[in-house]
């Protein structure tokens, strides 16, 4: 079943620690995001021209936030601000059930 913006619910979006993002989907699945790699995957116009250049490390989230069943928004210490919808967020989930490796959990979930 492709994965869609009426298909994809959050139950619960949080900071994990300094360094990532997690989301408890409502179908059960849990995505924990590094927040470099949220940052380094920013679609924005802006930052998908600088794709080539080396990502800035170190970034600290702001603030975080749902906008309504369909996104979340992220504001980053610089200033910068980031909307990513749902699906773009699930396909950005690199767990073992997400890059096709279902047998090498990290949680045995």
């Amino acid at each position: 079943m492709a994965l869609s913006a009426t298909t994809l619910k959050i139950r619960s979006l949080h900071e994990v620690g300094n360094y990532a993002v997690g989301i408890n989907w409502l179908d059960g699945h849990d995505s924990i995001y590094p927040i470099d790699s949220l940052r380094r995957n920013c679609p924005c116009q802006e930052c998908t021209a600088k794709r080539e250049q080396p990502p800035s490390s170190g970034q600290r989230l702001r603030q975080l936030m749902r906008l309504g069943d369909a996104s979340v928004f992220i504001t980053w210490e610089d200033g910068h601000e980031t909307i990513y919808t749902l699906p773009e967020l699930r396909a950005l989930c690199r767990c073992a059930y997400c890059v096709g490796e279902p047998e090498k959990p990290i949680t045995g979930a």
